[in-house]
């Protein structure tokens, strides 16, 4: 009967050792995933921090538009002071009283990549209209589309030209010494593409992904 008892009481020890392992194995693996959690929470939202940190050397203030909610908490895309806009993108226009507003395709280049951002990419008619629709008709601007050689034509950012997305003037491209590409304004057919000599000086415009906070 003694024996009994003391096999029920080592039985019931076993088990509860058990149930101790298992708990302690249970919050071990709360605790790793919670911290895993916070680091990477923490990694995702360093980023756009150093991307701010990075902007804040050209840029003084920003503009921010709030999204909604994700899990209660608010998201923002901002861009730039004096920097319009649209879509998932921030533009920037050449105005008329920059002392730097006319240069040559490889100087606008220059300008835009100074300020973290590149010559304008048109992604489609939507983003074609909203760009035409802030440019003065009375200028011409560079935009980030230039002939690799061949008539191969090529945006700054690696994005592939859709020839389906394409805004060319009638006759247009019109010269194999005409490499670099603005967006100009004709009286009778309204904005399209032209090509022209890179060295020409035109106003441009920069663009640069949003920061989302």
């Amino acid at each position: 009967m003694v024996r009994e008892r003391k096999l029920q009481g080592e039985g019931v020890c076993w088990s509860l050792r058990l149930w101790s392992a298992a708990v302690i194995s249970i919050l071990l693996l709360s605790t790793c995933l919670i911290a895993s959690c916070v680091v990477t929470y923490q990694f995702t939202m360093d980023k756009p921090n150093r991307r701010l940190s990075e902007l804040h050397t050209n840029y003084s203030s920003f503009t921010c538009f709030s999204e909604g909610t994700v899990v209660s908490d608010k998201v923002w895309r901002c861009c730039p002071e004096d920097w319009k806009p649209f879509g998932s993108h921030c533009y920037l226009v050449s105005t008329l009283n920059s002392t730097d507003s006319a240069a040559s395709w490889m100087e606008s280049k220059k300008k835009c990549s100074r300020m973290g951002a590149h010559l304008l990419v048109i992604h489609n008619k939507e983003e074609q209209d909203f760009i035409t629709g802030i440019l003065n008709s009375g200028h011409a601007y560079f935009i980030g589309l230039w002939d690799s050689g061949h008539r191969q034509w090529q945006w700054v950012d690696q994005t592939l030209y859709n020839e389906s997305a394409r805004f060319w003037h009638n006759g247009e491209p019109s010269s194999d010494n005409e490499k670099c590409v603005i967006l100009n304004h004709r009286l009778n057919t309204g904005w399209g593409w032209n090509d022209i000599p890179c060295n020409d000086k035109q106003k441009s415009v920069c663009q640069m992904k949003k920061i989302y906070l």
